[in-house]
């Protein structure tokens, strides 16, 4: 029924349909239930966040996927019926009351358990006061909104219904997306989207955890924006300030934005204490920078760059470090090094603090059949990756590679330019070739009868700084190579045969030679070889599982001719480790500025386990050995050793083995002849996820004098804790390594780490012996939705325990 009030009032029921001219608001005959809109604006209630969080009792198996077992729950968020692209402007207003009334003005009051829904937004409240003229409602008693990236509920509100606009106060947010929730003094966006909170406090911890939060003056989110910006912000842990910042970016989507980053902050005896804040230009969506100003208590201020590139055909990263006048360091001997060498008189100047830097460039690309790369890496001195590291994604290395690259390759066609030489950080004296360039050609083709025919060539210059250097060492020059081949392959599904000849043909044009040298030699050596091996299998049941199991011998027959070599240059050679896959290898060193001589047979059995449907590998086991029907006379030294006098090769063995989380894998090599054992190794490795890892590790090298255990974990001990640890430990100088141990705490509020660090400083393992201890204290923690301080703490770990990701 409507009535007519002569006061220009309409009055009706929740079943009555408004038919006003223009009149843009319904009451549907289904009201809102009352306890439901009871339930969302009591202030009984236990906060607007936990009205929408649930423990993980009450999820459902779906919900609890994702959810991280240290988490104590996940918010169950409303559905909305639209793409939350749309704009709810665009939809018509719907509401529902226990009852409404109509003034001939405009005016429109709805009471008793009130909804209002436009597109994705729903506004829930007892009571609503709305004019027709400006679409605006207004409530003074209590509302909820809900929307697909906000949800809002306040004592007094304001609403506009032909835009975004909105306007709270003395509210409870929560953003959806980073899961913040919070309470503010004003929440007001305007027209365009922009939601500016003001005089609030906010966290991501879970409603019954408030280890921390933010306070700011003011937070402000632009309409499609992926960071809001705080302004006066102060970080506090459990209500205790801990970090003040005039301007903070925080994220509100996953994408990143420009802003200052969490600080990392350590201590260790070398530096004291670190502090280093990053700071985040996102310049555009392909290319950004990162600038970390560095704070090192024992040595001064510095500071670290990055810039990185992206293209549809290529990346692209420059790195950059400069630390003025280091305190500690004068260009070659640490502070207390030359104080000792003042006191003894070795030294008589002061001491000068020098400069330190690092530059650094990384790139890949691809155009086309054009694969392009550049490695290059610079320090200022030998002890930079030592005394200083870096806040940069650079790896510190013993030897620091710089090459460049360009490849081309179609139908088996592949030429290769490059450029390369080696930055030795240890105490050589002797510099590395470097190669000024080099141009390989190699080519693969097809013949007559099933054949294939192979051509590779390539022409290389070498040269280095010689005028300190005497004998064999000065011999710079250039050098070309060419080997074609013919090769026939046969192929069935139980074994293959393969017959290949070759030549190998090289010249050398040297300079700075001695003069009883030819300073053009060549060198001529034919090779031939047979490659055959046969496949059985057999079907296994293990488990209720379909395995196949494999037994797969087979013999390597290699003839290389002899040439005396021990004139020719050794530019880029280096006799290779004995392992079993150099069975099969038709040269026993690396480069061909020494090329083996051979008459030999290999045999090796291999033997696999297989999953019948998929063909994964779960276990491969390898053993074999050379016999030589001739002693071996071409050497890297000029001189043969026992090991080219033996009849036969040493024996190598090889292991690996996969189930589920579990890794297995080892190696061995023994020597018949002297009976012992020359090289071991073997690993066990526990990885289900980064949290779950277990590491053990041995390494036995009898000629470089190596017996080493490593160990490494990090596991769980609870829900919430874990344990990290590494110890790496020398077994013939009974020294440790690196010892690495600590603690963690996690939830879906933080994470705190604490790691302590002793370690041998020493860049080359020629120092060993006579490497210093030192030691650190490195500190993280991560503010869930906010990064974290102490990020190098992720990148010890990637590089101490084997399998974890610094990227998890």
């Amino acid at each position: 029924m409507i009535s007519h009030h002569p006061t220009g009032l309409l009055s009706c029921s929740p079943s009555a349909l408004l038919l006003a001219a223009g009149l843009w608001l319904t009451l549907p005959a289904v009201a809102l239930a009352a306890e439901d809109t009871a339930r969302k604006v009591s202030p009984q209630s236990s906060g607007l966040a936990g009205q929408y969080w649930h423990p993980r009792d009450a999820l459902s198996a779906t919900e609890l996927v994702g959810v991280p077992e240290f988490c104590a729950g996940a918010y169950r968020w409303p559905s909305f019926p639209y793409p939350a692209s749309d704009r709810d402007e665009d939809y018509p207003v719907q509401a529902q009351a226990r009852h409404g009334q109509y003034w001939q003005d405009g005016r429109v009051q709805l009471d008793g358990a009130v909804t209002v829904t436009q597109g994705n937004r729903s506004i829930a409240a007892e009571s609503v006061a709305m004019d027709h003229r400006t679409r605006i409602g207004t409530v003074d008693a209590g509302v909820l909104v809900e929307e697909p990236a906000l949800i809002l509920q306040g004592q007094q509100a304001s609403v506009n219904l032909d835009n975004k606009a909105v306007n709270f106060q003395d509210v409870e947010f929560l953003l959806i997306e980073p899961e913040f929730r919070g309470v503010a003094e004003e929440v007001d966006r305007d027209e365009l989207g922009t939601l500016q909170i003001d005089r609030l406090s906010f966290t991501r911890c879970d409603p019954y955890n408030n280890n921390w939060r933010v306070t700011a003056r003011s937070f402000e989110v632009k309409e499609g924006a992926i960071y809001g910006v705080a302004r006066d912000a102060v970080l506090r842990v459990k209500d205790v300030p801990v970090f003040y910042t005039p301007y903070l970016s925080i994220p509100v989507t996953d994408e990143r934005k420009s802003g200052w980053l969490f600080p990392t902050l350590g201590f260790s005896d070398q530096n004291g204490i670190e502090f280093a804040p990053p700071y985040y230009l996102n310049l555009a969506p392909n290319y950004d920078a990162t600038v970390v100003p560095r704070y090192l208590e024992k040595r001064g201020m510095g500071v670290d760059a990055e810039f990185r590139h992206r293209s549809a055909w290529q990346k692209t990263s420059l790195y950059g470090a400069w630390l003025p006048s280091d305190d500690e360091y004068d260009g070659t001997y640490d502070r207390s090094d030359y104080d000792d060498l003042l006191q003894t008189g070795a030294a008589t100047e002061p001491f000068q603090p020098a400069d330190r830097w690092l530059y650094a460039m990384f790139h890949e690309g691809d155009v086309g059949n054009f694969h392009t790369t550049v490695n290059y890496t610079a320090v200022s001195d030998r002890d930079y990756f030592r005394n200083l590291g870096t806040e940069l994604d650079v790896r510190s290395r013993l030897e620091l590679e710089r090459r460049g690259e360009v490849l081309y390759s179609n139908e088996g066609l592949d030429v290769r330019l490059w450029a390369q030489r080696f930055d030795r950080l240890d105490e050589v004296t002797v510099d590395p070739y470097q190669r000024l360039p080099e141009l390989a050609v190699n080519y693969l083709g097809d013949a007559p009868l099933g054949l294939e025919w192979s051509l590779g060539a390539s022409a290389a210059s070498f040269t280095r700084d010689n005028d300190d250097l005497t004998g064999a060492a000065r011999v710079v020059g250039d050098r070309y190579h060419m080997e074609p081949r013919l090769r026939l392959p046969l192929s069935r599904s139980w074994g293959f045969l393969n017959l290949t000849g070759g030549y190998r043909y090289t010249r050398y044009q040297l300079n700075d030679v001695e003069p009883d040298v030819d300073k053009d030699p060549v060198r001529k050596i034919g090779l031939g070889s047979v490659d055959t091996g046969l496949y059985f299998e057999r079907d296994l049941i293990r488990g209720g599982a379909s395995l196949v199991h494999t037994l797969e011998p087979r013999v390597f027959y290699l003839y290389q001719q002899y040439e005396d070599q021990d004139d020719l240059p050794q530019f880029d050679v280096s006799e290779l480790t004995f392992r079993y896959d150099q069975l099969y290898r038709d040269n026993r060193f690396s480069g061909i500025d020494r090329i083996g001589d051979a008459d030999q047979v290999s045999l090796g059995l291999t033997s696999r386990l297989l999953r019948a449907d998929t063909g994964a590998e779960l276990v491969r086991a390898s053993i074999g050995q050379i016999q030589y029907f001739k002693d071996r006379r071409v050497t890297t030294s000029g001189t043969q050793s026992s090991r080219d006098l033996n009849s036969s090769s040493q024996y190598a063995a090889e292991l690996t083995g996969y189930r589920g989380p579990w890794a297995l894998g080892g190696d061995l090599m023994w020597d018949p002849h002297e009976k012992y054992v020359t090289e071991a190794g073997g690993f066990l490795r526990y990885l289900s996820d980064n949290d779950h890892i277990v590491h053990l590790g041995y390494r036995y090298q009898r000629l470089s004098d190596v017996d080493q255990t490593d160990v490494g974990f990090t596991w769980p001990i609870s829900r919430r804790y874990a344990l990290v640890g590494r110890w790496n430990y020398d077994l013939n100088s009974g020294r440790t390594i690196e010892g690495l141990g600590g603690i963690e705490y996690n939830d879906c509020c933080w994470k705190i780490r604490v790691i302590g660090r002793h370690y041998l400083n020493t860049p080359s393992a020629a120092e060993f012996d006579v490497a210093e201890t030192s030691f650190g204290v490195y500190l993280q923690v991560v503010f869930k939705g906010l990064a974290g301080i102490g990020g190098q703490v992720e990148s010890l770990l990637a590089k101490s325990l084997p399998g974890y990701s610094a990227e998890n």
